[in-house]
């Protein structure tokens, strides 16, 4: 019986190698090796481009650029401006300390409206858009007004004078307004759903049209231009057929020739502009002249804050449609670079919030944004340098105007709001703030809530 239970030995009973025991000699390990092979990984897999991608991928990134942007640029043009007004209220007669007091109202009132703007809820834009258009069209309609106080300059009718210490600029406002309106239309689902392009554009266009046409009733060619480039901007994200969009950049083509030749000071302007070698530097091109020379003085680093000698009287609009030229005189090439590196940044930035998981309305109201911010830039430095006629937009947060800073202002204020809308965005913000509002709460006991 022994015998037959004894199965004959197959491959399966092989004897196989004993596992080493757990008291079997401990594993030499070549230390150089090692070494050798995370030194070789960390050059396959290196960490400064980790840590960046990383950065770049930070749900707060949006917010911070335009905050720390707006703010760096903000503080230039107050510089900017209050070096160059002091010099123009005295040589109008003014008190400049009187128009140092009122200019700094407006700066702290920019400041709350960022502060505000930026804490306002996304639904409240969304419901309010149509009153904030229907505002805006009210205060420009009422520069045209007898009796209302209209005020002009520079042979444009745009702006509501308010007992001589105070104008306002009712263009500036309506910018804005105009392009949450896009946004709001744009990103209309029954429209968009309904596939129905002519009704599509019929809704965006009224608002547009609206817009336009009474910007164009004042004269103001330069902010009519503006409006184009955000609504174009708009649009154009929007997925608007190319005949239309052709169309639309035709039809504006022709409203912009058709403004400057009924106008004999734009017509004066442009044709200056077409043959420089021939304009009179003591006439039409004098103020471009004295642009060229503002820059040219500067050098690389600028002849020092509050210095430059083009301010006193000789170059006209000096604070305001000339400040970029003032920036180049005092702080030379260099400070240039600078404006113009943040003004980059912060264009990126808006672009950069107009993703496919973006909300449709923040989305087109972003590209309306970035179309104002970047083409009023482009007209205002363009024309500084001499590559554009002279046409008489400010520079954003760098030129003084109460209105168009008080508006960019909005704007901006308005961008951060939607940058906290972002997927995990604001849970970030509220997870950064916890140790200053802890430290608060230490410091000022009973005051401050956790």
């Amino acid at each position: 019986m022994a015998g037959r239970n004894k199965a004959p030995k197959t491959p399966r009973d092989a004897k196989l190698p004993k596992a080493p025991s757990r008291k079997s000699a401990p594993v030499l390990v070549d230390v150089n090796s090692v070494s050798s092979q995370a030194a070789a990984s960390s050059r396959e897999k290196p960490a400064i481009p980790t840590l960046i991608g990383g950065w770049k991928n930070q749900p707060v990134l949006s917010y911070y650029l335009i905050l720390v942007t707006t703010l760096l640029l903000f503080i230039i043009g107050f510089i900017l401006v209050f070096s160059a007004s002091t010099i123009t209220a005295l040589e109008s007669g003014a008190n400049p300390f009187l128009s140092f007091g009122k200019r700094s109202l407006i700066y702290v009132a920019a400041l709350l409206i960022l502060l505000i703007t930026s804490r306002i809820p996304l639904a409240f834009y969304q419901k309010w858009t149509w009153w904030f258009l229907g505002a805006s069209w009210l205060l420009q309609i009422m520069v045209f007004v007898p009796g209302m106080h209209g005020a002009s300059a520079g042979g444009n009718t745009n702006w509501i004078n308010l007992g001589g210490v105070f104008t306002i600029q009712p263009s500036e406002f309506m910018k804005l307004a105009l392009v949450v309106a896009l946004g709001r239309v744009l990103a209309d689902p029954e429209l968009r759903e309904a596939r129905d392009q002519k009704r599509w554009l019929l809704n965006a266009g009224l608002p547009a049209v609206g817009s336009l046409g009474l910007v164009m009733i004042g004269r103001d060619l330069g902010t009519a231009m503006v409006m184009a480039a955000l609504i174009l901007s708009a649009v154009f994200l929007a997925g608007i057929p190319w005949r239309y969009f052709a169309g639309i950049i035709l039809l504006g083509i022709f409203g912009v020739t058709l403004a400057v030749m009924s106008s004999a000071n734009r017509r004066r302007r442009v044709f200056g502009f077409m043959d420089a070698s021939t304009t009179d530097p003591t006439g039409i091109g004098y103020q471009r002249q004295h642009g060229l020379w503002s820059l040219a003085t500067g050098g690389l680093t600028g002849v020092g804050p509050g210095a430059s000698r083009e301010k006193w009287s000789y170059l006209p609009e000096a604070d305001t449609d000339y400040i970029f030229a003032i920036l180049g005189e005092e702080f030379g090439i260099l400070g240039t670079f600078l404006v113009l590196g943040l003004f980059v940044v912060l264009c990126l930035t808006m672009m950069r919030m107009m993703t496919p998981e973006t909300n449709p309305f923040v989305c087109y109201t972003v590209a309306g944004l970035t179309g104002w911010i970047f083409s009023q830039t482009i007209i205002n430095i363009g024309a500084v340098i001499g590559l554009l006629p002279i046409i008489g937009v400010p520079l954003p947060l760098l030129s003084s105007g109460g209105s168009s800073l008080l508006s960019i202002m909005a704007a901006m204020g308005m961008m951060m709001c939607f940058a906290r809308a972002e997927p995990g965005a604001d849970a970030a913000l509220k997870a950064r703030m916890r140790p200053l509002r802890r430290g608060a709460a230490v410091l000022l006991p009973g005051r401050v809530h956790r």
